[in-house]
């Protein structure tokens, strides 16, 4: 939960002011931790977007490209070529719409 600039700009303004960090937690219904991380943060402090901070492993179109060129290729071969987790590439498959379907053909018996 994100907590308005408003309470932030309190409590730092009593913790500022001579009050207890853990008397403006209790105060303002806040944790400790939260008085002390918004202490260490700078005054002008803006939060970031949500969502992951990197850029991706590899790129998306190889990786299409791998899999058609290879299609019987593991997980775990995938992941070692490009340095990931298996479980990146089975969500980054699972993203693109690359499922492998079993499907045990059947001989026919016909005499």
């Amino acid at each position: 939960m994100a907590y308005s600039k408003d309470l932030r700009r309190l409590v730092l303004d009593f913790v500022a002011k001579g009050g207890g960090k853990a008397e403006a937690a209790r105060r303002f219904g806040v944790t400790r931790s939260r008085v002390h991380v918004w202490l260490k943060q700078p005054p002008d402090y803006k939060p970031g977007k949500p969502g992951p901070k990197q850029s991706r492993k590899y790129d998306q179109e190889a990786l299409r490209a791998e899999v058609e060129a290879n299609p019987n290729a593991l997980l775990r071969e995938l992941a070692v070529s490009r340095g990931v987790s298996i479980n990146s590439i089975s969500c980054a498959l699972k993203r693109m719409g690359i499922v492998r379907k079993k499907r045990h053909r059947r001989k026919s018996t016909q005499t």
